[in-house]
């Protein structure tokens, strides 16, 4: 994934061909580059657009212009996967894996969804379109057929809650908990740039969340903070987390 630093010189640079009159197509922005982009743009009074084509799409492309702009000029294609439902079990990371092991970057793919039949979707930018169609015969052992879908692809957010014995709000704690991971595992993590917290980078271990926030760690997923239910009799925190699945 691209870094924070080197996006923020791509958007900066951007931004002086903004003001020559240029329309600026980006490739997908995750949720917490997409908050670097937004920000950047206000900061500097660029008018932008977004979109990601699939409904309550997590990636989406921006585009910096004067003008109005429609759909079509996010050049975004939507594809659905034929595959064996019989013989194969397809899942997200299958999905993104073998796509990246194509050679392709992961800002040309958008929102990977599999919905509850089974059905794989992804979003591409029509600029690696043909490469995608000529190159993309396998996830993982399944053989797979590509069509262009236009009809509408919902992601469909669902999360699941589960009470957890806490000693603190501590983020490395949490993350610990959930994630079944050893506190300093937690903490390598956080220092590595892995974790988020409401959409923003977050590098402190020590950081104590609040009911509300949205976390999530590199490789490992997306969870809320929902409810604190109580505590225990050795004075352990009850906490409700929202992993969403």
């Amino acid at each position: 994934m691209e870094s924070i630093d080197n996006l923020k010189r791509k958007i900066e640079s951007s931004i002086e061909r903004y003001y020559e009159g240029h329309v600026i197509l980006f490739p997908f922005l995750d949720e917490n580059n997409s908050v670097v982009f937004e920000n950047i743009c206000k900061l500097n009074h660029v008018d932008f657009y977004k979109y990601g084509k699939i409904t309550n799409s997590d990636r989406k492309r921006y585009i910096m212009s004067n003008y109005d702009v429609k759909n079509e000029d996010f050049k975004i294609v939507v594809y659905k996967v034929i595959y064996n439902k019989k013989y194969y079990d397809i899942n997200h990371r299958n999905v993104l894996g073998s796509l990246m092991g194509l050679g392709i970057k992961r800002e040309t793919i958008g929102d990977i969804i599999i919905d509850d039949n089974k059905d794989v979707y992804f979003a591409a930018t029509e600029e690696i379109s043909k490469f995608i169609e000529n190159d993309f015969k396998f996830i993982g052992k399944a053989p797979i057929e590509l069509i262009r879908f236009n009809d509408e692809v919902i992601n469909v957010i669902k999360y699941d809650s589960k009470e957890y014995i806490l000693s603190s709000l501590r983020v490395d704690c949490v993350i610990a908990g959930i994630y079944k991971l050893s506190r300093s595992e937690a903490q390598e993590k956080i220092f590595e740039g892995d974790l988020s917290i409401n959409h923003q980078q977050n590098q402190n271990i020590s950081y104590n969340l609040n009911v509300g926030d949205v976390v999530s760690l590199r490789g490992y997923g997306k969870f809320k903070v929902g409810a604190l239910s109580g505590k225990t009799r050795s004075d352990r925190l009850k906490v409700i987390l929202e992993k969403r699945v």
